[in-house]
């Protein structure tokens, strides 16, 4: 390498090195100036505060520091609304849900007698079937056990009528308040039925049991009850109104879910007060002149 060579070779190396020098010097400044655009300053019971400028308690964004924590004491739980008992005057009436069941307790055995109406299939090319008229007996009591309801026949509720039956007691209890779990009930039937149309009276038969109620004797009534405790329609009704006259009744409860408007006029025929009901409570208004409401025992 001659002379000349050389020196370039040397003033190279000392740019180079002057080059990297000023390059580390500007990244050092850099970072530095980055970083010292935003201070974060610590407040004791505060939020901290990030500004664009020195102050008290602060450091420069990216420095090591302790940060304040804000504590908060959560707010103690608000308590829960109390629960409003259900009330047991026997003046409240009843709003067509299931009510709460009270704490049972026993009573003692009550019976009464009420009317059912049936009806026959008709025979293959008539109109009409035969009608039946039937006085029933329902005795119910206390079970002691709780494992019930305990259901006595005489044997003449076919299948859907003994389901009706179970629909009736657990709505007409559900209805009252009162668990139908602690009930025994015995119905007799001089004849053998079946069918869900006997449903809404034996709902209201039960239910005007355990409050102590009679059934007015001049009622009749046919429908279906529902979980619900809604009065379902049921057909034939021209037949089963028949029956109500057989029995030398006066008042027939029929549900509000057909167009019954023909109903009026058959029942003015045969002097029979046609009403309408949609619901047990409605049903057993009109049946024993009284509201439904809770048993109280």
């Amino acid at each position: 390498m001659d002379f000349s060579s050389r020196e370039v070779w040397v003033k190279s190396i000392v740019v180079l090195r002057t080059a990297l020098l000023l390059l580390s010097l500007c990244l050092s400044l850099c970072e530095q100036t980055v970083l010292a655009e935003m201070w974060v300053c610590s407040r004791p019971g505060e939020p901290d505060l990030y500004i664009d400028h020195p102050g008290p308690g602060c450091s420069p964004l990216g420095e090591a520091k302790t940060y304040s924590s804000l504590h908060v004491t959560p707010a103690p739980a608000a308590p829960p609304p109390p629960v409003e008992s259900p009330t047991t005057s026997p003046s409240t009436p009843h709003t067509g849900v299931m009510r709460d069941r009270k704490p049972v307790a026993a009573f003692s055995e009550v019976s009464l007698a009420f009317p059912i109406v049936a009806v026959s299939r008709p025979i293959q090319g008539s109109i009409t079937g035969s009608w039946l008229g039937l006085m029933v007996r329902l005795t119910v009591g206390y079970l002691a056990g709780g494992n019930g309801p305990q259901i006595l026949t005489d044997g003449n509720l076919r299948p859907a009528s003994m389901a009706s039956l179970m629909t009736a007691i657990v709505a007409a209890a559900g209805a009252v308040g009162y668990d139908p779990r602690f009930l025994k009930v015995r119905l007799l039937v001089p004849t053998g039925v079946d069918g869900p149309s006997a449903g809404g009276m034996y709902a209201v038969a039960l239910a005007a049991a355990l409050l102590g109620d009679q059934i007015r004797p001049e009622v009749c009534m046919s429908g279906a009850i529902e979980p619900t405790l809604e009065i379902k329609p049921v057909g034939r009704l021209i037949d089963k109104m028949n029956a109500c006259q057989q029995l030398k009744k006066t008042v027939m409860l029929v549900p509000d879910g057909l167009d019954n408007s023909h109903l009026s006029f058959k029942g003015a025929e045969r002097a029979i007060h046609v009403v309408e009901v949609h619901t047990l409570a409605d049903a057993y208004a009109a049946a024993t002149g009284q509201v439904l409401r809770e048993v109280r025992l």
